[in-house]
């Protein structure tokens, strides 16, 4: 079985389905490979949509649904700084909530230039809101549970081969253009050979996805997106997803701590929250990562193109965001 497209998108992330929705919106069909099913969870990777994003998604017509989601309404955005997330506050840098973002005026992030401001909203929340957007659109064809094995390409076009990562069931889609979003280890991005150049492990951060619903109980202080525990037990990040049971954990590993486990995971996730053996919580999912510094050396191999994290892995430092 051939599908013929104009163009295959291959990789449903964030980064997949917005470009499938801009060219859908500029009047070009599009099919989407995606490796995971229709319902699998997103991990909660990317916590900030920036504001260039959100005007991007406004003329997509995706920004009001992307607002109305993520952290209730008048949950603080803030930003504070505790000797631990149950400890005492430091200092904190005040950010508009969902609810005011649009009516505040005092703080460093208020009074933004545009009609859509940042959005606190993680991935979780955000890659169904694409996802369902670019499901209802004619021009977008959505291939779940699908990996693309193989690219070639001449004169007349690009052709994928394609195979049901369950039934193993094969297919050829043929294209006039590809465009890999299938993040830093991108088979796109090796089959243009094109390679990373740059710092490949600056930060080793061993970070924990959890469920904990007394949590947000515990705190001295009022309620914030991102906490930075601070003490010389053990430093680290604290960010909410959903403002009432789930959170992420960001034990920032030192430099002679190379390997993952090198700090038991239960103490420094205590330690970084301030609680003790009484506590309890669930790990939902580790979710260790390298902070990396890397831009792929080419973009482009005539008709196929990399993007995203295909092209470029930046640590996620400063919080620009998405």
């Amino acid at each position: 079985m051939t599908i013929e497209t104009p163009v295959l998108i291959v990789g449903g992330g964030p980064i997949g389905l917005t470009l499938a929705l801009d060219l859908a919106w500029r009047g070009i069909d599009v099919t989407v490979a995606e490796t995971r099913s229709e319902a699998e969870p997103p991990p909660p990777k990317c916590n900030h949509v920036a504001a260039r994003s959100m005007e991007i998604f406004r003329r997509l017509g995706v920004a009001e649904s992307l607002r109305n989601a993520g952290l209730p309404a008048d949950y603080a955005n803030d930003v504070s700084y505790r000797t631990a997330f149950t400890g005492k506050e430091l200092t904190r840098i005040p950010i508009p909530c969902r609810r005011d973002r649009y009516t505040a005026t005092e703080g460093p992030d208020a009074n933004w230039p545009t009609p859509e401001p940042p959005h606190r909203i993680n991935q979780t929340f955000l890659e169904p809101i694409l996802f369902a957007h670019a499901k209802a659109s004619p021009r977008i064809t959505l291939l779940n549970e699908t990996a693309i094995m193989a690219i070639t390409q001449d004169d007349a076009g690009a052709l994928a081969e394609a195979r049901h990562v369950r039934s193993g069931a094969e297919q050829q889609i043929h294209c006039q253009y590809i465009i890999g979003c299938d993040g830093g280890g991108s088979m796109v991005r090796k089959s243009i050979g094109a390679q990373f150049e740059g710092d490949a492990v600056i930060q080793r951060v061993q970070s924990t996805y959890i469920r904990a619903p007394d949590l947000i109980n515990r705190q001295e202080t009022a309620p914030a997106w991102a906490t930075f525990s601070l003490n010389p037990k053990r430093s680290g990040n604290i960010y909410a997803i959903d403002g009432l049971e789930r959170w992420v954990v960001h034990n920032y590993l030192k430099p002679d701590e190379a390997d993952f486990e090198s700090v038991d995971r239960d103490w420094a996730i205590r330690a970084i929250l301030g609680v003790g053996d009484d506590f309890t919580y669930d790990v939902i999912a580790p979710m260790d990562w390298y902070g990396r510094r890397l831009v792929a050396d080419k973009f482009r191999d005539r008709r196929v193109y990399i993007c995203g994290d295909a092209a470029h892995i930046w640590v996620p430092y400063a919080g620009y965001g998405m």
